[in-house]
């Protein structure tokens, strides 16, 4: 049986406005909430290849996809695209992102203080498919305060995911995505 996904809206309902916090209070909400996250790994399946880029902020300071926290205001699909454009400068629409997995993360750190106390954060992770001149875009545009943008956006196989030892969930977006691709 598969997962079913689905976001439903009650009628009446009012936007919430979002707020920036401080990063104390942002840090204090850790210690009471699960942020979700969008997360978007841009693929390609002719090649079954994943473009992460290189990430120097906790959590995660390594080989990682795209993404960041939703606001209240938004539905996964409106971050997925909100996310991405403002860490690659590439404003693309709803349908080019794919929904693939949900994974729930507990981080060993965080940016916040006291970072020794980790994160526990929920990801809905969706998948984008470049043509090459967009690829090329977002590889020269990555947010500087999140990303090395020296290291830009190299494809991995899965042979190169293992012998740079990515995080699980990355492998496992991997096996899940070319699944059918690797079976035929």
């Amino acid at each position: 049986m598969g997962i079913l996904v689905r976001s439903y809206t009650e009628d009446g309902y009012q936007s919430i406005p979002s707020v920036r916090l401080s990063d104390e209070e942002y840090g204090r909400g850790l210690q009471c909430f699960v942020p979700v996250c969008t997360d978007i790994a841009i693929i390609d399946r002719k090649t079954q290849t994943i473009y992460l880029a290189k990430r120097k902020t906790k959590p995660m300071p390594d080989w990682w996809w795209i993404g960041g926290r939703m606001e209240p205001h938004e539905t996964k699909e409106e971050a997925a695209v909100r996310s991405f454009e403002r860490e690659t400068g590439l404003k693309l629409p709803q349908n080019r992102f794919q929904l693939a997995t949900i994974f729930d993360y507990r981080y060993k750190d965080r940016a916040q203080t006291p970072q020794e106390i980790g994160c526990h954060t929920l990801g809905y992770t969706f998948v984008v498919e470049l043509e090459p001149a967009e690829l090329a875009f977002a590889s020269s545009h990555l947010e500087r305060h999140e990303y090395e943008p020296s290291a830009g956006l190299p494809p991995f196989n899965r042979e190169q995911l293992i012998e740079k030892n990515v995080f699980p969930a990355i492998l496992d977006l991997f096996d899940h995505v070319f699944s059918d691709l690797i079976r035929t």
